[in-house]
């Protein structure tokens, strides 16, 4: 975890801020600025307002760059109700549940992709590994013969 950024008590329900999160989880930073700026919800300004705090608590670090940033845990959680009430008929009272949320962004640094130099050593490893472990030659696996296929190989009916 290279930085993170909690916003709570949110007037918004958690249930529709985890649809905007669905649209920029796992991306990258610049990319999820683009989508939040283009997604027009509320809770995609909130999202925004969030993710830049995270961004600026990333660049405390040195030799931290936002290109190189990238949402590794996003989450929305829900906060206390707000409970109102209100008139209803017959002189009853309803309640009114306000719902709030916390949201919470965490930043990762990506991980420097491997090389096919290395994977291809990897390969060899492995498989040198399996040609020591062959079956000795004089023990030979029971062939499996379909009884069917030899019926109509007799027969000649298909």
């Amino acid at each position: 975890m290279i930085s993170k950024a909690v916003a709570k008590y949110l007037r918004i329900s958690p249930r529709k801020v985890r649809t905007v999160i669905a649209l920029i989880k796992n991306k990258h930073v610049d990319e999820a600025i683009g989508i939040l700026n283009l997604t027009n919800k509320k809770a995609a300004f909130l999202l925004l307002k969030v993710l830049n705090s995270a961004i600026a608590n990333a660049k405390r670090f040195p030799n931290t760059h936002q290109e190189h940033l990238y949402i590794s845990d996003i989450y929305a959680d829900g906060g206390p109700l707000l409970k109102r009430t209100r008139a209803e008929a017959m002189g009853r009272a309803s309640v009114i549940r306000k719902t709030t949320s916390h949201i919470t962004i965490v930043l990762e640094l990506e991980q420097p992709k491997v090389t096919e130099q290395v994977t291809q050593d990897k390969k060899l490893k492995t498989k040198s590994k399996k040609t020591t472990k062959e079956a000795p030659a004089n023990k030979k696996a029971p062939a499996k013969i379909h009884k069917k296929k030899e019926i109509k190989k007799k027969t000649g009916k298909s």
